[in-house]
């Protein structure tokens, strides 16, 4: 038996090791990061965007030094009026909006080269990977990790970095604040965690972030968040502007809300109970100002649905929202 390179000692944070749950996956420190490798070892020039979509990922095709267009999207999150077929070395990312898009990935793998096609599947840590050119993930939308991204691609050879990120036990205090005091408290060690990850240059996912990986258990997170996406849909889909739809293989982010006005006023007033809800990403803002953009963005309450929570709990939740949606 193969000796541990360290006995004895003081005690640290003991986690079960169910193994590597995605061994098919090279590990980065962001999914930024895995972006742009997948850009630059593809020689990629050019890379149409959805109009909705982070900063951060617009910034990770500028690293790597490709052009960035943008494209709209259809009511039902489909690609608008996609400029196919390509020329040169192009190409198309696409969204998991939500974990709830797996229809219009199918779709698009019909309708695009699948070497030009690039899933973000940042809000789909347990979607299965496509057949495109890479599916990227990250799980800390998901799971309660610092950082680290994963690449899964089938054609594209993709150079392993050669330093590691160091950075994970600085990342971990607003994790720790969460379990030990409240996610108020710790909020704002979020916030410099998510700026300490705007360098997009190749390192490799870190051991802490891989140890805690390991010891989550993916099956009971993909259980539970169907459970309590299916619990909020009972409650408030005949309140809800857009019809969403959970497949049998789905694992959802949160269930998105979209009502007929702007929710900013219905997120304080939600805070005021400790209900927090985030908006996906108010920096679209200046950049859409109408279709299923400007809804997902204004008029949208991306409502919790993860797996710390019951389906009870679910039911009380969406009574607070219900409550208080006509007095937006």
């Amino acid at each position: 038996m193969e000796l541990l390179s360290e006995i004895g000692g003081y005690f640290g944070l003991e986690l079960p090791d169910r193994g590597d749950a995605f061994p098919a996956a090279i590990k980065f420190q962001s999914g930024r990061a895995a972006l742009r490798a997948v850009l630059e070892s593809a020689n990629i020039e050019r890379v149409l965007l959805p109009a909705y979509i982070c900063d951060a990922v617009i910034q990770a095709v500028i690293d790597a030094g490709a052009l960035v267009e943008t494209y709209r999207l259809e009511d039902s999150l489909y690609p608008r009026d996609l400029p196919v077929p390509f020329h040169g070395k192009s190409a198309v990312l696409y969204v998991n909006y939500f974990g709830l898009c797996r229809a219009n990935i199918t779709r698009l793998l019909e309708d695009i080269p699948h070497d030009e096609l690039i899933i973000d599947s940042s809000q789909a840590l347990l979607s299965v990977p496509t057949h495109g050119l890479a599916t990227i993930y990250s799980p800390r939308k998901f799971v309660g990790v610092p950082d680290g991204g994963l690449l899964v691609t089938a054609g594209l050879e993709i150079r392993v970095p050669e330093g590691e990120d160091t950075g994970s036990v600085g990342r971990m205090r607003h994790v720790l604040l969460r379990m030990a005091h409240t996610a108020q408290e710790g909020y704002p060690d979020y916030l410099e965690s998510e700026r300490s990850l705007s360098d997009t240059t190749s390192l490799r996912m870190s051991r802490l972030t891989r140890r805690i990986l390991a010891g989550i258990d993916l099956a009971a997170v993909k259980r539970q968040r169907r459970a309590n996406f299916m619990a909020l849909a009972a409650c408030l889909d005949k309140y809800n502007f857009h019809k969403w739809e959970l497949d049998a293989e789905s694992v959802p982010l949160c269930y998105p809300f979209i009502v007929g006005r702007d929710v900013e006023h219905l997120k304080r007033d939600l805070l005021g109970r400790g209900i927090y809800i985030p908006t996906y990403w108010p920096e679209v803002r200046s950049r859409v100002f109408d279709g299923i953009e400007h809804q997902l963005t204004n008029c949208c309450l991306p409502v919790p649905c993860d797996q710390r929570y019951s389906p009870d709990q679910m039911i009380h939740l969406a009574d607070e929202i219900v409550s208080r949606v006509d007095k937006v």
